[in-house]
């Protein structure tokens, strides 16, 4: 147990940190009562760093209190720091540089960790790729980092539409236009970005062939396009990604969330630096994962409380700070905080409590598989041989109802009721009876399924669910694969992308990344597919390639194989005995 520090109020001072080319990045820092030298902390993004000495995650009073000097530092080209932004791409060169320098102020003992989310996750990985001897730990939390095709930019090839949108709309756009010098220029471009903010509101901005439309666009949307127009296999996808796992050679505390939309590049790091580790004898990840999203860490999300414990407030006694400080006195101070910590904890969601792994997924999961049937119901047996149609109208998409995205208002993420969904025509399902016992999923979670189309292309949407006994369906995890790029590794994007044969059945492997759930005793699991999820990803045209933007709504017929012929299925990481079942959520 790591003793909460006292609050202290800092030493504030602000200074720029001179990058190899002149370029000066404004920077905040935190100093304790004294000489020094400290260990520093540093976080580097785009979101205004003054924001994080009253709202962060963290608490960085607590940081200083505890013998850190605290480094806050906007990245170059936003808010307080000369240069123009040139998302990720910049970030490799500035973060060695804005960890050299720190390293080498008189306050600093010389050694270096640093923390943050998301885009300030991935600035550390981008720090220690361009050359950080200084830089000794890392707390990379909600990662993107290894999500260039597989998380909020693409997602089983389909493009990641929804999350794109609102990070560039809503969180770098008014950055960039607010610093155009010209006042007609900045007039003019608050103007273009107007006309998009009103056709996202609308939702005509999410319509099939949208990225290929004459959209008069802002500056920051037309850079989103041209990434999500880039092939799969593009290296623009890979900037800012880390692309060779042997540049991570320091003890690293990986964060996420299960509905958050970058839990699939989390996990993927996690599997990199566990798999280095035990080969090359480096030091071993931990892990730490709750019902989450990337911006609420409370424990009360979507349509589920799943209790005080769940909060990163409290975190069985050590609240999000302690987690970051236990870490760091172990990594840059020698302590011994981490003694007997397990690397691995994951909230179990329905038992709704923190289970402590030595690695994840568990070494004692048992893959189970069970087969969609021709009756609509999910067995173990394979039962007859049978079909299941719809029809996928790109005119009128399946609306986002939760699951892991990052999104507006109102499509909030999280475990959401999909009953108002499921009841269109286009939505099928499957489910299993009543629960004798609870059944605890924890670890990868996929989906084969076994499609044709009367089409040239289809996308097919997973998602498995916990149907609870009053009816109410609450989404656990999903999945989205496009079919001409089925051979596409997820990871790379490589692979090549093809049209599917019309007519003509083919498997299609829908990753739905993992979970850790207990589907209670009385509870029935449930897997949901159809062909769309707007505004969160592309709105697909059921055409290869895609049709002109004018011509986009040709409806295709989907047909879902099923049985010993054509065996569609769920495939479940279970542990075979269950956990607890106490403290269920509260609906």
């Amino acid at each position: 147990m790591v003793p909460q520090t006292k609050r202290v109020a800092p030493i504030r001072r602000e200074a720029d940190c001179p990058l190899r080319d002149g370029t000066k990045l404004h920077t905040v820092l935190l100093t304790p009562e004294g000489d020094g030298p400290w260990p520093a902390l540093l976080t580097r993004h785009p979101y205004d760093v003054s924001g994080d000495e009253s709202a962060g995650r963290v608490d960085l009073d607590r940081f200083v209190a505890a013998g850190y000097l605290v480094a806050l530092q906007d990245v170059r080209g936003r808010f307080g720091s000369q240069g123009e932004f040139d998302a990720s791409a910049q970030e490799v060169a500035d973060g060695a540089d804005a960890v050299a320098w720190l390293a080498s102020l008189a306050e600093c003992s010389g050694v270096v960790g640093m923390f943050g989310a998301s885009y300030a996750s991935e600035t550390q990985f981008s720090a220690l790729a361009g050359g950080s001897p200084a830089l000794r730990a890392i707390i990379p939390a909600v990662t993107p980092v290894a999500s260039g095709t597989n998380g909020f930019r693409f997602r089983g090839g389909v493009p990641e539409v929804g999350s794109m949108f609102a990070w560039s709309h809503f969180a770098i756009a008014p950055g960039q236009i607010a610093r155009i010098s010209d006042p007609d220029e900045r007039t003019e471009e608050e103007r273009r970005w107007l006309d998009v903010d009103r056709l996202l509101q609308s939702g005509e901005l999410f319509r099939a062939g949208t990225l290929q439309s004459s959209l008069e666009a802002d500056a920051t949307l037309r850079w989103m396009r041209e990434r999500l127009s880039e092939p799969l296999d593009s290296p623009a996808h890979s900037v800012g990604k880390v692309t060779r796992i042997g540049e991570v050679d320091i003890p690293v505390f990986l964060i996420g969330g299960w509905f958050d939309v970058f839990l699939g590049s989390t996990l993927t790091m996690y599997r990199a630096l566990l798999t280095r580790a035990r080969t090359l004898a480096a030091p071993e990840p931990y892990l730490l994962i709750g019902p989450w999203s990337h911006t609420n860490m409370t424990g009360v999300i979507g349509d589920l409380d799943f209790g005080a414990e769940a909060s990163d407030a409290r975190l069985d006694g050590l609240d999000m700070t302690d987690q970051h400080l236990r870490f760091f006195d172990a990594a840059l101070q020698g302590s011994s905080s981490l003694d007997g910590v397990a690397p691995v904890r994951v909230f179990v969601m329905g038992a709704n409590r923190w289970l402590e792994l030595p690695e994840f997924p568990p070494a004692q999961a048992q893959q189970q598989t069970m087969m969609l049937g021709a009756d609509a119901g999910l067995r173990s047996s394979d039962g007859t041989d049978g079909v299941v149609t719809f029809t996928s109208d790109p005119g009128h998409p399946v609306p986002t109802r939760g699951g892991a995205t990052l999104l507006f208002p109102p499509y909030e993420p999280g475990p959401s009721d999909q009953r108002e969904i499921e009841n269109r025509s286009d939505v099928v399902s499957w489910r299993t009876e009543p629960l004798d016992d609870d059944l605890a999923v924890v670890g990868e979670i996929r989906a084969v399924i076994h499609l044709a189309v009367d089409g040239t292309d289809a996308d097919l949407v997973v998602r498995l669910c916990d149907e609870h006994p009053d009816g109410s369906t609450i989404v656990i995890a999903d999945g989205i694969q496009r079919g001409s790029a089925r051979a596409v590794d997820a990871t790379t994007g490589q692979g090549p992308v093809a049209p599917v044969r019309p007519h003509v059945f083919e498997e299609y492997d829908v990753d739905l990344w993992a979970t850790a759930h207990a589907f209670l005793r009385g509870h029935r699991v449930r897997v949901d597919i159809t062909s769309s999820s707007s505004p969160r990803w592309d709105v697909g045209s059921n055409a290869f390639p895609p049709a002109d933007p004018g011509t986009t709504e040709l409806a295709a017929t989907y047909t879902v194989g099923l049985g010993p012929a054509h065996p569609s299925r769920l495939l479940l990481s279970v542990l075979p005995r269950t956990v607890s079942s106490s403290n269920s959520p509260t609906e």
